[in-house]
């Protein structure tokens, strides 16, 4: 790890006084720092490192027990941060999903700028799900019964990328297009509606980007 990453490394106490916090506030998400979850990252990074340092001398060590006490104070020290991140980060968007929910105004409004980067990036695709959802029961209650359709059959259009785990036929998709024979291991990009049932069956996972 980069040393420099090291030096100013967020504490434990200051995760769980951002959570006290959390807890206590009843509107909308408090003003945190906006690089809480690359701090927390970075903490995470570190004491995997150590872990794999204290790995390389036990094994070169014949008794190596202050290796395996600090080992294991490392790893519960990563059980505790991934907890405290995890409760704060989902009450956080709870507070944004309930916030977008309600009926009122006055409860409706959050101060936007108190979200980190990976805060905004789950807001908005929550608004596009609501978004969608408002667009079909408009469709619906106009009775737009061919836009409905227009818009239903977009689904059939929409990819993904799958990993098989086991061999699998040829079959025809949603789209009339014939796929396979797969064999273990295969990679292949199918329409979204035959990968979920494909994966639900646990024949395969999906492969998702990550930059």
């Amino acid at each position: 790890m980069d040393p420099r990453k090291s030096t100013n490394l967020i504490k434990i106490e200051e995760i769980f006084n951002i959570l006290k916090g959390e807890i206590h506030l009843d509107s909308g998400p408090q003003p945190v720092p906006h690089d809480l979850y690359q701090n927390i990252s970075n903490l995470v990074s570190l004491l995997k490192e150590q872990n794999e340092k204290e790995n390389l001398e036990l094994q070169k060590e014949n008794d190596g027990t202050t290796e395996k006490i600090s080992k294991q104070i490392n790893s519960n020290l990563i059980n505790l941060v991934v907890k405290l991140t995890t409760l704060i980060f989902v009450l956080r968007c709870k507070k944004i999903f309930n916030s977008s929910k309600s009926k009122s105004k006055s409860q409706n409004i959050f101060e936007y700028s108190n979200l980190t980067d990976e805060e905004k990036y789950v807001f908005f695709g929550n608004r596009e799900r609501e978004q969608r959802i408002n667009i079909i029961l408009k469709m619906l209650f106009e009775g737009k019964s061919k836009t409905l359709e227009k818009i239903v059959s977009s689904i059939n259009q929409n990819f993904v990328i799958i990993r098989f785990l086991d061999s699998m036929e040829q079959f025809v998709g949603v789209n009339m297009n014939k796929y396979g024979p797969y064999q273990k291991d295969d990679v292949a990009i199918l329409p979204f509606e035959n990968a979920r049932s494909i994966i639900e069956n646990n024949k395969a996972v999906e492969i998702r980007k990550v930059d």
